[in-house]
């Protein structure tokens, strides 16, 4: 437990984890309608900088990322999230009987701000991350 206690931080981990504590709001009898966007856009945000933040962690065995690189891979990881917990949320329906996705529509603005959490994250790095370079003079 000592070591896995210094990774929470240094992962970002908790990112995705106060996004699944959000996720339990939907039961709210009428929040569901209200917040089910904002829960998929901040899902897209979290697993991204989680994945930004969790692939230097990868390094000794990859090798090191050019910040392009480690901003593709964040992406890439970002919209394969919002993917699975679409197909997992479809799979649930189809499986369980549970009637989580109502249309067509809403389950493709789920993946929609899935993808926009993802690409706000990913352009907000992108800036915060940026070397600039030295001015000639």
């Amino acid at each position: 437990m000592k070591k896995v206690l210094p990774l929470i931080p240094t992962t970002g981990i908790w990112a995705p984890a106060v996004v699944l504590v959000l996720h339990e709001f939907l039961r709210i009898p009428g929040w569901r309608t209200q917040i089910d966007w904002f829960n998929h856009f901040a899902g897209g945000i979290s697993f991204t900088f989680f994945a930004w933040k969790s692939l230097p962690l990868l390094f000794r065995w990859t090798g090191q990322l050019t910040s392009t690189g480690r901003l593709g891979v964040a992406f890439l990881s970002g919209c394969t999230a919002a993917l699975l917990w679409d197909i997992g949320e479809f799979t649930s329906d189809l499986v369980l009987g549970t009637h989580i996705q109502k249309s067509i529509h809403e389950t493709m603005m789920d993946l929609v701000n899935g993808f926009l959490g993802t690409v706000t994250t990913v352009v907000l790095l992108a800036v915060l991350t940026r070397k600039t370079k030295p001015t000639r003079q």
